[in-house]
């Protein structure tokens, strides 16, 4: 007996498909676990389907319950996630348009539309947001114009380098140490045109592009919600990353230091304290690359820079470096939150660029620059200090995660109650 197309068993047959493609795609857009299983929840309850929701970095399962008790279990392999705002705001509407089971094949229409745009940035563009990337994390390494000008220049050849390589996947594990050695190199040959530089601090603002801060913090946020897999599996790839991008940090300085000897320790010459503002504003821009986002999120990534590095150099100066990072991260949480109340636009857009500015990853990138210095004290410590101000980040997203939708409830509901009724006159005409 053929089952009749509206029995509850026979959406499943429907929805479970569209569920999965419908996570997967918020995965490797860039959202994280946890908030991944709360947009599914959401969606299944559109639907009238009970979802759980099971998912670590490389494996995606689904346990999906009917109202007749009928369950369905899907799973998929995960591909490797980046950032793609465009994409995900994209997808963030269509959740906001799913309305029952009877909008399911539009539904499928238009997310496969979304999966097929291609980035936004591309090519040279991508390469001039590296560019910008490198020269502002520069300023806030305490470099001097020298470091800036050469570290931008590198991190622009580093990310133009990171793309060609990208195309032969197989080499794989390679890339980072490949990427790093060429430009701690770089950065000791710069030194023959620009002597008073700090390779050091050129390198790292060039690689800055592949350092796994905000990674590291995720693993926490993670960790913290009781997602142990993901965390852990994602910790693992902080660390794993971190010492690919080491081992390829002294391979090239080893051999800068051999054909540049006397001019591997540079000073930098110090910067008007004012330079700091420009940077932390170049840094939100360089983010619309990074994070591929569109235009108009410029001014939101921005004022997350700015209002992160602000209130985290208010607390340092009078707590501390921890209490300080915690400060900044509550505060761009909040605002995160605040920017998705009133726009509906992802708060990540905000979250993101804010975090990135404390680069915890540059603390762990010079604590394994020490241990292969033979500087064990050294070494461990700024690995503590990283681990330490990625779990003080965490604390201070989590606390916002918690606490903000109750603050913005009531702005959220009206947003909500405006797009309803535009969308009801929408369908009237």
């Amino acid at each position: 007996m053929t089952p009749h197309p509206n029995a509850p068993h026979a959406n499943l047959d429907q929805q479970a498909p569209f569920l999965l493609d419908l996570a997967q795609a918020l995965h490797i857009s860039g959202l994280h676990s946890h908030e991944l299983e709360r947009q599914l929840n959401a969606v299944g309850q559109q639907l009238g389907v009970r979802v759980v929701c099971f998912a670590v970095l490389t494996m995606l399962t689904l346990n999906l319950t009917a109202e007749d008790g009928t369950q369905r279990v899907v799973m998929t392999r995960l591909p490797p996630y980046d950032y793609n705002m465009a994409r995900l705001i994209a997808l963030e509407e269509l959740l906001g348009r799913i309305d029952g089971p009877a909008s399911l094949d539009r539904c499928e229409r238009e997310l496969k539309a979304i999966m097929d745009t291609p980035p936004l940035w591309t090519g040279w563009s991508f390469v001039f947001f590296g560019f910008l990337l490198s020269a502002g994390v520069a300023v806030l390494l305490r470099g001097g114009w020298a470091e800036i000008v050469c570290g931008g220049a590198i991190g622009a050849l580093f990310v133009r380098a990171y793309l060609v390589l990208a195309r032969y996947p197989r080499l794989g594990p390679a890339t980072p140490v490949i990427l790093c050695a060429f430009a701690a190199l770089a950065a000791h040959l710069s030194a023959l045109a620009l002597p008073q530089q700090s390779p050091f601090i050129t390198s790292v603002a060039a690689v800055v592009f592949l350092l796994p801060g905000f990674m590291l913090t995720v693993a926490m946020s993670e960790l913290a919600t009781q997602n142990l897999l993901a965390g852990t599996g994602r910790l693992a790839g902080v660390f794993l990353l971190l010492f690919l991008m080491g081992a390829g940090l002294g391979i090239g300085n080893e051999i800068g230091l051999h054909l540049v000897p006397d001019r591997a320790t540079g000073t930098p010459l110090p910067l008007p304290a004012w330079v700091i503002w420009p940077a932390i504003a170049i840094l939100g821009v360089s983010m619309l690359g990074v994070l591929q986002a569109p235009w108009r999120s410029v001014l939101a990534m921005i004022a997350g820079c700015v209002l992160t590095w602000g209130i985290y150099s208010i607390v340092h100066a009078g707590f501390g470096m921890v209490v300080g990072a915690f400060a900044g991260a509550l505060a761009v949480g909040f605002a995160g939150h605040f920017y998705n109340a009133l726009s509906g636009q992802p708060a990540i857009l905000v979250k993101i660029p804010g975090i990135i500015t404390l680069v915890p990853g540059s603390v762990g990138f010079r604590g394994l620059h020490a241990l292969m210095a033979q500087d064990s004290a050294t070494g461990v410590g700024l690995l503590t200090d990283m681990v330490l101000t990625g779990a003080v980040l965490a604390v201070g997203l989590l606390l916002a995660d918690n606490l903000a939708p109750l603050a913005f409830a009531r702005l959220r509901r009206r947003r909500t109650a405006a797009r309803l009724a535009t969308t009801a006159g929408e369908r009237s005409r």
